[in-house]
């Protein structure tokens, strides 16, 4: 009898420490976890450049339903941003899209982004159809926000 108490204590503990680190995981998240959300491919439907800081939740579930004919994630758009770099069906290549540090001039906030071609080796022309890039950013109060090229920044700063 007391075997079979220590087997069922044993395997009791043993289910604890399996499902603890998920009630641990399962906590609410930090208030920064916007901030990580980024998405990024080589294909949508957005056929036209789209480069913008969008700011609404109407706008971004417009955006999400014309280039991915879905609806849109959940962001907070009290408290943040998303940077959208869509480069549509017209591109001359593949690049990677990036973002680099935002910074403040002349009382506007500026997120700079960047192509670099991606170096492929093809056996026919490359057509590229909706590369994009897209990252939330916290808020600015009473800032206004943009998105510039960081290759025409290198003289404004």
């Amino acid at each position: 009898m007391k075997r079979k108490q220590h087997y069922f204590l044993i395997c009791l503990l043993l289910l604890l420490f399996i499902f603890l680190p998920v009630t641990v995981r399962s906590e609410p998240s930090s208030p920064n976890q916007h901030q990580n959300l980024t998405w990024k491919e080589s294909i949508s439907n957005q056929k036209e450049q789209f480069i913008k800081v969008v700011e609404t939740q109407k706008e971004w579930t417009e955006l999400w339903k014309r280039a991915f004919d879905q609806p849109a994630p959940d962001i907070d758009f009290e408290k943040y941003v998303v940077a959208c770099v869509f480069l549509g069906h017209s591109a001359d290549w593949l690049y990677s899209i990036g973002f680099g540090q935002p910074f403040m001039r002349d009382n506007i906030l500026v997120i700079p982004y960047g192509l670099s071609e991606i170096i492929l080796e093809l056996s026919g022309p490359y057509k590229a159809s909706g590369q994009y890039h897209m990252k939330v950013f916290e808020k600015k109060k009473g800032i206004k926000m943009i998105l510039e090229d960081a290759a025409l920044l290198s003289g404004k700063r």
